[in-house]
């Protein structure tokens, strides 16, 4: 602990504070997205009965074809340069300020977990909310089909959207909350954030990568998305569970019924 506060109390003494927002959001974009997307995509090319010993969805009729992970591989990368391009626009319209306090001590542990703990709270209720709306009839071919294009999803199909989707559905929910509270409430520091990020990235390649090891309990419920397109919207899934659709092909008001009519069978029909 003693090196890494050495060294980062030395970038922060040689470096803007600009500077290293940006140099971490890259690095930890690297590590995050880029590392082990071409891990899981060079499971895919070089060891293919291995890779398909253990997908979650085998069939390869429902596995993209060649061209069609190009294209993903190609989206993405623009997706993700085009974040980078934003992110220096803003501090250019900014006069450079960072969004995230930089200073020279690291975030204490309790101030750590605060932030990150809300941090993935708030971002998973308005993901949620944010995803189901996007899967509205008048929305869902225009905005969210090309990401759904993928029912049986590859890493790098988690970047494959729209640009008004990644917008509200990935950078809103992610970006925003933790910058109002530091703008507005209290400084959030930004190695506080970029672990939340990492760990945004990790999990999101994680789930989109169509395999049964190494993964989240999370992902396999994100392939169930991708294969139904109506159950398990959320990432931590309290709002699925909230909502009724984190089981497959569970609908909260039909179930309802049901148990209804049961009891009602039950009691003779004498429920009132």
């Amino acid at each position: 602990m003693n090196a890494i506060a050495a060294w980062w109390e030395r970038m922060c003494q040689t470096h803007s504070a600009w500077e290293i927002e940006l140099a971490i959001t890259a690095i930890v974009q690297l590590i995050g997205f880029w590392i082990p997307c071409t891990l899981y995509l060079l499971i895919d090319l070089l060891f293919p009965a291995f890779s398909k010993s253990h997908k979650i969805q085998p069939d390869p009729r429902r596995q993209p074809t060649l061209k069609q992970i190009k294209t993903c591989v190609r989206h993405a990368t623009v997706v993700a340069f085009g974040d980078i391009a934003v992110q220096v626009f803003f501090g250019y319209i900014t006069d450079f300020r960072p969004i995230f306090a930089i200073t020279a001590s690291l975030p204490s542990p309790r101030e750590f977990a605060r932030h990150w703990i809300f941090a993935h709270l708030v971002r998973e209720v308005l993901a949620y909310y944010i995803h189901r709306v996007f899967h509205h009839p008048r929305l869902y071919t225009r905005f969210h089909k090309k990401h759904h294009s993928f029912t049986a999803p590859i890493a790098f199909a988690a970047f494959y959207t729209t640009v008004t989707e990644h917008f509200f559905a990935d950078v809103i929910p992610i970006v925003l909350p933790p910058a109002l509270v530091s703008y507005y409430y209290e400084p959030i520091h930004i190695l506080s954030f970029m672990s939340f990020l990492l760990s945004i990235l990790l999990v999101g390649t994680a789930e989109h990568s169509g395999y049964d090891f190494a993964q989240p309990p999370v992902a396999k419920t994100h392939d169930l998305h991708h294969e139904k397109f109506t159950v398990n919207y959320g990432t931590l899934h309290f709002m699925d569970w909230v909502h009724g659709t984190n089981i497959d092909g569970w609908n909260w008001s039909l179930q309802l019924i049901k148990k209804v009519e049961i009891l009602k069978v039950k009691t003779g029909g004498t429920m009132k």
